[in-house]
């Protein structure tokens, strides 16, 4: 079975906007034992869209587009469809009544040019759209299976998975399931990741291991392609990546942060959910980075209390109460200096829980005994306080704070797993 996905639009092709979308896409229908062969990206040109989709209809048994069914001059993916299938473009009666439904429920008044949208090929079949006021819509050509999504990536996404799903499983009748376990690392280069999973495919027939770094993060998926037979195979397969999961865990030991899959913020809010825990955090060097991580989880509400950007010394005094003498004797960069903050962050706000950062994030203002990339993170716990210096220079001020924000959630994470584990000499 042959798969193409088409993103259409200038912005893709100018680089405004990252294609996430096909990224999506190919997931999850790897997902379903589908093979993506090629990923086709063409601007807001009628005669090259509807070109392109009448070379795809005769290579390819299923393509997924996505852009270009919105209200505007530019939105031009059904009229070129139309071209390509030699057909009319017609007033869609249901496409027209989704979006009445929508803007209706929005309480905002449907135009003219809202209108454009629902002019759809003959014989195009509606796909709803319950997130956005585009309907999207499937049809095919020579014998190619078309499913054409808005490029809105919320919209799109919703719309595969309860429109354009359903549909391949019905049409092509999938049996392939694909087995797949995600774990989250941190603290190990890509390389020194793939070097210590050295023999995974020799101990585990059948199965293979991908990798894919989002700095400062590395994602190890297992992956165990099967053909969908009896629910006794199936728990079989089960312990199988069970065992494939540990053995992984075992190599990469405390670099493992989540056996889900999940962020590291997504993991230390699990932890404070469950402990009933709150937290409060102090930055100056991040920025307040860390804060946007944390409230970027939700129900981040449930734990998250408070948060102090206190980049000037004034506001460390004024505010989390730093000491004077503290500030003038070891200055904003130390450890000393974040214990305090921490302290101060956690009374301020009455949390369990206080972390601080303060460093150089660069690329200017090191020193020999402070140099560029140098942050002390302090910890105030419910019993606890405690703090550490650590350096990382990655040679780029964005990259450092990454890391800056992220071993301060580490820290944390570890102290809220185990008091044993509290800080290690690399992280």
């Amino acid at each position: 079975m042959i798969a193409e996905i088409l993103s259409t639009g200038d912005e893709v092709l100018l680089g405004d906007i990252i294609d996430t979308n096909s990224s999506f896409l190919c997931e999850k229908l790897k997902i379903m034992g589908i093979g993506v062969r090629q990923i086709t990206a063409v601007g807001d040109e009628v005669a090259k869209i509807s070109s392109v989709l009448g070379q795809i209809a005769k290579r390819a048994d299923i393509c997924l587009v996505t852009g270009g069914l919105g209200p505007t001059q530019d939105d031009l993916t059904a009229r070129a469809c139309a071209g390509a299938a030699g057909e009319k473009l017609v007033l869609n009666s249901m496409a027209l009544e989704t979006m009445t439904a929508y803007f209706e429920k929005a309480g905002f008044e449907m135009t003219q040019d809202n209108k454009k949208q629902a002019m759809l090929p003959e014989s195009a079949g509606v796909l709803v759209n319950q997130r956005g006021t585009a309907p999207g819509f499937s049809m095919s050509m020579d014998d190619c299976h078309f499913f054409f999504m808005p490029g809105v990536p919320s919209e799109m996404k919703f719309m595969f998975e309860h429109g354009v799903k359903p549909r391949l499983l019905d049409i092509f009748g999938l049996t392939r399931q694909i087995f797949i376990e995600r774990l989250t690392i941190f603290g190990l280069p890509e390389s020194r990741v793939g070097a210590l999973l050295e023999g995974f495919e020799n101990k585990f027939s059948g199965m293979n291991l991908g990798f894919r770094a989002k700095f400062p993060f590395i994602e190890v998926k297992i992956v165990y392609p099967l053909e969908v037979c009896s629910k006794a195979v199936c728990d079989n397969v089960k312990k199988l990546m069970d065992a494939a999961r540990e053995w992984v865990v075992l190599r990469l030991e405390n670099k493992v942060i989540s056996l889900r899959g999940q962020s590291l913020e997504q993991e230390v809010g699990r932890l404070l959910k469950e402990k009933k825990y709150t937290l409060a955090i102090a930055e100056s060097c991040t920025g307040g980075l860390i804060s946007n991580l944390v409230t970027d989880v939700a129900g981040s509400s449930d734990y998250f209390l408070f948060s102090a950007v206190t980049y000037s010394n004034g506001a460390k005094m004024n505010i989390l109460k730093v000491a004077k003498k503290t500030l003038e004797a070891h200055g904003a960069v130390h450890e000393q200096t974040a214990l305090e903050m921490a302290r101060g962050v956690k009374k301020a706000a009455g949390a369990h829980w206080g972390i601080s950062t303060t460093g150089i994030a660069g690329p200017t203002g090191g020193t020999d005994d402070k140099p560029v990339g140098t942050v002390c993170i302090g910890i105030a716990g419910p019993d606890f306080e405690t703090v550490k210096r650590y350096t990382f220079n990655f040679g780029d001020r964005a990259r450092n704070k990454k890391m800056f924000a992220a071993t301060a959630l580490e820290v944390l994470r570890r102290n809220l797993i185990s008091r044993s584990n509290l800080f290690v000499e690399k992280i």
